[in-house]
């Protein structure tokens, strides 16, 4: 798609050039994750589920791969599944994805030890720790 960017004269004649630019290309950005639903208590070792959105804001697809890594001393276990293949994720669009989490020690956790991969560049894009809870 491209767009006029249109010059007129300051006497508001016709206009007195027309150039044609090419859209900018938006950068890629880093896939945007939040924790959209979890308990509001959370009882040692009592298995309780959060709720991640995955949400690409770039305009470029991706095919995605969950890895959960072992909480170690975070007190947290995950349970099911460690590793996942969610699929495609289109440009300006989401998806929810379920985890479960045993606690086995209580005090302030870290979620941390998530990793997602976009594996259509094997680039990854999500390790860093998401909340404190």
């Amino acid at each position: 798609e491209e767009e006029a960017v249109v010059s007129t004269q300051s006497t508001g004649e016709r206009p007195a050039s027309v150039s044609q630019l090419q859209r900018l290309i938006q950068p890629q950005g880093e896939l945007v994750v939040t924790i959209v639903n979890m308990p509001h208590i959370i009882t040692s070792n009592t298995q309780f589920q959060i709720v991640l959105r995955l949400r690409n804001t770039t305009d470029r697809k991706y095919n995605l791969h969950l890895t959960l890594n072992q909480l170690q001393e975070s007190g947290l276990v995950w349970v099911g599944d460690i590793r996942k293949t969610l699929g495609e994720l289109l440009p300006s669009s989401h998806l929810d994805i379920n985890l479960d989490i045993l606690p086995v020690k209580s005090g302030v956790w870290d979620i941390g030890g998530i990793a997602i991969e976009n594996v259509l560049t094997n680039k990854k894009l999500v390790t860093r720790p998401l909340d404190k809870f």
